[in-house]
């Protein structure tokens, strides 16, 4: 039976938020990445890396101390590009089983639903690569630099990706050595796509956003206070 290990990218450097970090930032009580560690936890995922920022190793080791997973996941540092961290949290799990389940996951995705982690899990055993996907609601516009649009794209083929990312550790880390590094990849689906390796789309969750600017902390408020639900109408 294959095992699953986490890889959580928390060494941005949170631009667009000011500059603060913000895996730091705290809601009802916990770091944002103590939420992204927990929610793992709670869907039965406890080993694997935390990718950070080399300043906050330390910090980073203590907080997976406190929550009883010190011996379990290790703490890296991240490089200057998102892909450059995910990289250097393969190369952490270098010792790992090829037929292994790696999840790639955003800790500013910090309410990611437990049911969501098995459904990416499950869809990974079975067909090496699978990622979450939600549906395209709004119409979708090609602007050009000139500010004027340019055409209407069909959203029906169109999905919003979002992470963990699931992939059997062997097809990834091949897809990251044989990657193109003059290009800089939008996502890990991206690479595995690129590599060859066919991804399966599985329903992701609204919910599942990302902690980006300031604007959204109102929003993942809201939600904790269970004025938002999940998409299964369960609530945080």
């Amino acid at each position: 039976m294959t095992a699953t290990h986490i890889i959580i990218v928390a060494a941005g450097t949170s631009q667009r938020m000011g500059g603060s970090s913000k895996i730091w930032m705290s809601f009802e009580g916990r770091s944002v990445l103590e939420w992204s560690l927990r929610r793992f936890q709670e869907a039965g995922v406890e080993q694997g890396v935390v990718v950070s920022q080399p300043t906050d190793r330390v910090k980073v080791k203590k907080l997976l101390q406190a929550i009883g997973l010190g011996s379990q996941i290790t703490v890296v540092a991240g490089g200057a590009e998102r892909y450059l961290s995910v990289m250097a949290g393969l190369k952490a799990l270098q010792d790992v089983p090829a037929d292994d389940v790696v999840l790639i996951h955003d800790a500013a995705r910090f309410l990611v639903p437990r049911l969501l982690i098995r459904r990416v899990v499950a869809a990974t055993e079975e067909h090496g690569a699978a990622l979450p996907v939600i549906e395209v609601v709004d119409t979708v516009k090609a602007v050009g630099p000139d500010g004027l649009v340019k055409r209407t794209v069909p959203r029906r083929p169109l999905g919003l990706a979002q992470t963990p990312q699931g992939f059997k550790k062997g097809l990834i880390e091949s897809a990251y050595a044989n990657w193109d590094s003059g290009s800089v990849p939008t996502d890990d689906a991206e690479v595995a796509e690129l590599a060859g390796v066919r991804v399966r789309a599985v329903p992701g969750d609204r919910i599942n956003q990302k902690l980006t600017q300031p604007e959204d902390i109102a929003w993942f408020e809201a939600v904790l206070k269970g004025l938002v639900k999940h998409a299964d109408g369960t609530g945080v």
